[in-house]
């Protein structure tokens, strides 16, 4: 026999019936809750108001995608805060403050994860967050406002300076992403390779390749200069690696092993002179 489905279950099998309080319950829990710190009394009137929370964040999540987890916590502290501050003589119904404390919570949260450089918090960059593309998208669409003259005109609506429009438009333009990531066109580089170090010497790096290719070329053809025994035995003894003794060059050329050493040091004597030479060539 086949067992009856069952639905999956959501947010909302998850979530108990909420209670309705009326207005003369919801204010004797605040006063239990604000008198005598009544926890069982805070609980209930969050209990009963969780929909509410969930509500918003469901909003914040968009038409037709589920609220993230992060947004549902963000509200529910919003809830929680709300309770803890709520003051039942001003008359007004506990759902009404908590509205505004859960819709803080979630704005807050979205400001903070937006991206890892921080947005400021202030009053006009909150406004300016929030409502920058709906101002801009409803200005576009009525074509009184000049392209060049657009960020003045969202500046004076949402009484902000005409930099932070242009700030926050390049904020919002794109969310963080990972440096590791692929670099486009470059096979096996990442992003962060092809950043530009600001520390780094660009012109005295390229200066001082430049000053090592010309010496080590000034050096190739001092050596040319010299006698071929002469350059062979100063290029095993100071170049190659590993370098040669006095004695395996005597035995290589069969002499002795003082005459490679006098060998060695005329080669070195003819390039220091040519050094010289050329060091007072260039002198102004």
């Amino acid at each position: 026999m086949n067992k009856p489905f069952k639905p999956p279950r959501t947010d909302r099998t998850l979530t108990r019936p909420a209670e309705f309080l009326d207005a003369e319950t919801e204010q004797a829990l605040a006063r239990a809750w604000r008198d005598r710190g009544d926890t069982a009394a805070r609980n209930r009137l969050i209990t009963a108001h969780r929909a509410l929370a969930l509500a918003a964040a469901r909003r914040a999540a968009g038409p037709g995608r589920a609220p993230d987890d992060d947004v549902i916590q963000q509200a529910n502290i919003g809830l929680l805060k709300a309770a803890e501050r709520f003051d039942p003589e001003r008359g007004f119904r506990f759902s009404t403050y908590a509205a505004w404390w859960i819709r803080a919570e979630i704005q807050d949260y979205r400001m903070r994860s937006w991206s890892l450089v921080r947005l400021g918090n202030s009053p006009a960059l909150r406004r300016l967050f929030f409502n920058l593309r709906r101002v801009e998208s409803r200005l576009r669409m009525t074509g009184e406002v000049p392209e060049d003259q657009m960020d003045a005109a969202i500046a004076a609506e949402l009484e902000v300076d005409v930099d932070q429009v242009a700030a926050m438009r390049q904020r919002l333009a794109a969310r963080d992403g990972s440096l590791n990531r692929p670099a486009l066109g470059e096979e096996g580089s990442e992003i962060q390779e092809l950043l530009e170090d600001p520390h780094a010497d660009t012109e005295g790096e390229v200066g001082a390749r430049i000053d090592r290719r010309a010496f080590w070329s000034s050096v190739a053809g001092h050596m040319q200069a010299l006698p071929e025994r002469e350059r062979e035995i100063v290029i095993a003894s100071f170049v190659q690696e590993p370098p040669k003794t006095l004695a395996e060059l005597g035995e290589a050329y069969g002499i002795s092993r003082e005459r490679v050493r006098q060998l060695r040091e005329r080669g070195i004597e003819r390039l220091r002179k040519a050094f010289a030479a050329e060091a007072t060539a260039f002198q102004p």
